[in-house]
């Protein structure tokens, strides 16, 4: 897992990891079906009114997506850099030096998504992350973001086992 460096104003170092690419694409699977689920209710919705679906009918069906085209960019917005897969894996969106991203930042790593996820399928994206140190994608480089865990790392060297001798014996009351 690749960590990165913030250095705060006040020459404080804190290490950051960087989200793993399986969690983004996690994250990415579920705002997708959250994505279908409401295209499945409009389509349920527009069949209980009787609606037909056809060319000549097509603009309640383009309004309607509209919510569709920015739901990244609204969430990303609205909760502090994430979206509500994001917020189901705990990673977040954030500036390189650790601070929030600026409306602008999330503008360019929108409009870039459409490069690095879906023209290519995420093959961009993933390449990307996966080549770069910090976890970024096209559009998180353009912008100077990255996506972090907000989830503790914790390994055995930092439980309790990791600090048994070897000569250790244990006594029990009893």
């Amino acid at each position: 897992m690749d960590n990165f460096q913030i250095e705060t104003a006040q020459n404080i170092s804190i290490q950051q990891n960087v989200a793993h690419v399986t969690t983004r694409i996690g994250s990415y699977l579920i705002d997708v079906f959250i994505i279908f689920a409401y295209y499945v209710l409009l389509f349920i919705l527009f069949a209980l009114m009787g609606y037909e679906t056809n060319f000549e009918n097509a603009l309640p069906f383009i309004l309607m997506s509209i919510p569709v085209m920015f739901y990244s960019l609204a969430f990303e917005i609205l909760l502090n850099g994430q979206t509500p897969g994001k917020v189901a894996n705990k990673i977040r969106v954030v500036k390189l030096d650790g601070s929030k991203p600026t409306f602008g930042s999330y503008i360019i790593r929108w409009f870039l998504r459409l490069i690095d996820i879906s023209l290519f399928s995420g093959s961009v994206a993933v390449v990307t992350i996966l080549l770069n140190g910090k976890g970024q994608r096209l559009g998180d480089i353009a912008a100077g973001t990255t996506v972090i865990s907000e989830r503790k790392r914790v390994r055995i060297q930092d439980t309790l086992m990791g600090n048994i001798r070897e000569d250790h014996k244990p006594t029990f009351p009893q």
